[in-house]
């Protein structure tokens, strides 16, 4: 049985444990955020959001995103864009989902030890998403499998449902007839 006085004594060890670890974890400061132009309108992703899915569409979309640092900037910010159309256009319970997934992803421990990522998103390496990305695609957890398969067609239908994309596949547009449609 323990006695009040051992009971304290463990709370206090314990708490100085924790405080050890988070200072060996490093300083407390916020995560660099994605830069956006001040018109762009974003529905449903915030900052945090935005800086993973501009670094994770840096790498998923890596040969496709035009080459030029300016025309590259303009297309990556329009892919994050896109991501919050899509986002936006996602029912709620899956939209609650992703929420989820991109909170998760957004702690810096869960961008850590759930995907391996060590620094912020805006300071990550290519090869280090890269190996988060190859990680939960070809992982034997089915739920990783499927935040991989979310977070890959986000990106892609923000990249592909916009015209830039449409010169380097030779898609001419979509049909004459679907024009009135495509802007309601």
């Amino acid at each position: 049985m323990l006695t009040r006085r051992q009971f304290i004594q463990t709370g206090i060890a314990g708490a100085a444990l924790l405080g050890a670890a988070r200072l060996a974890y490093g300083p407390l400061r916020p995560d660099p955020q994605y830069e956006v132009p001040a018109e762009s309108r974003f529905r449903v992703l915030d900052g945090a959001s935005r800086t993973a899915f501009a670094a994770i569409g840096r790498v998923m979309l890596a040969g496709a995103l035009p080459r030029d640092e300016a025309e590259f900037e303009t297309a990556l910010h329009e892919v994050v864009l896109g991501c919050d159309t899509v986002v936006a256009g996602l029912p709620g319970a899956v939209r609650d989902e992703l929420e989820e997934l991109l909170a998760l992803l957004n702690q810096p421990l869960g961008r850590r030890w759930i995907a391996g990522v060590t620094r912020s998103w805006s300071e990550a390496s290519d090869e280090d998403i890269a190996h988060f990305l190859s990680r939960w695609r070809y992982s034997s957890l089915s739920l990783l499998r499927s935040g991989y398969q979310a977070l890959h067609q986000i990106v892609f239908a923000a990249w592909y449902g916009n015209p830039r994309a449409w010169v380097g596949i030779a898609y001419a547009g979509p049909p004459a007839y679907m024009k009135e449609f495509w802007n309601a």
